[in-house]
Parts: C-alpha cells; structure tokens; sequence
C-alpha cells in the first residue's frame, strides 16, 4: 500500500521537474519584438545606411531559411555576433560603432528574453586584417541577412492588420 503514495509523488516530481526545465527553451517572442521595433531596429537601419546596403539591393544570402522562431532568433544571434566580428576590435569610423550597438543591443535583448539562445558563446576567431572597401561590404551583406531575419520574425509573430 506504501508503494503507490511513493510512485505517485516521484511522478508528480518528475512532471514538476520536466515543466520547470521544459520553460527555459522558449523565447518571449511579444518582448524581443518590441525591443526590436524601439531599439534594434532603427540600429540596423543605420547601419545598412552607413555601409551601403540601403542602396544595393542585394539578395540577402541563405538567411533564414526556417519559419522556427527558435532557429530564426539563433540565426539572428549568430549573424549578429559575425558582424561584430568582422568589425574587428577596432572603433575606427561610424560603421563600426553601428556595429558595435546593433551586435551589443541583439545580444542584451537575446540573452533576456531566452534562456538557452547565448548561453554558450563559441570561441571567436581573430579578426583577419583586410581592405576597408572589402570589411564595408562585408558589413552591409551580413546587416541585410540580418535585417531579412528579423524581417521574417516580425512578419510571423507582428501585429495583424485588418484582420
């Protein structure tokens, strides 16, 4: 008779324990995107302005391939920590400051509102030096891809018009 009060409280805690760990994976999705529209948003129109990319109309390259809003929000983390990369360490002009802003706000509100999305950032390679010209382009072709990604976010969790 003792069995079955001692069975049912392990799987009760078992339960409360997968409910626990199981709400660490999502992401607030409403929150980010309101920080996205106030802050990073206008940032990374600033910076497509100072790089270049506003006039190009370039396709953005593979980003985003999912409609996951958990690969989407890793794409943009991702994207966002490669163009602080490839700005290299050096603050030189106001494209890298741009760069600086939109990589550093991404990263604040990705690591806020997720719990797992950051977490373990990878080891990052050393700059390569290269030609002005060539990290601008660089810039403006990963602040497209990212700027396509949360394009994407917003258009699957956005307000709905007219509906």
């Amino acid at each position: 008779m003792e069995i079955l009060p001692r069975a049912l409280s392990c799987a009760v805690l078992l339960l409360l324990l997968l409910a626990v760990l199981g709400r660490g994976k999502r992401c607030s999705i409403a929150r980010i995107l309101r920080q996205y529209r106030a802050v990073i948003f206008h940032e990374i129109q600033n910076l497509k302005n100072l790089s270049g990319s506003a006039e190009r109309s370039s396709r953005a390259g593979l980003a985003c391939r999912s409609d996951k809003d958990q690969k989407i929000l890793l794409a943009i983390y991702n994207i966002s920590m490669s163009l602080r990369d490839v700005a290299g360490g050096t603050l030189r002009g106001p494209e890298e400051v741009a760069v600086w802003k939109v990589a550093r706000n991404t990263e604040f509100v990705l690591r806020e509102n997720c719990r797992r999305i950051g977490k373990q950032s990878p080891p990052r390679a050393p700059a390569q030096p290269r030609g002005r010209r060539k990290q601008l382009k660089e810039i403006s072709r990963r602040a497209q891809r990212l700027a396509t990604c949360w394009e994407k976010l917003y258009a699957l969790h956005g307000p709905r018009r007219g509906s």
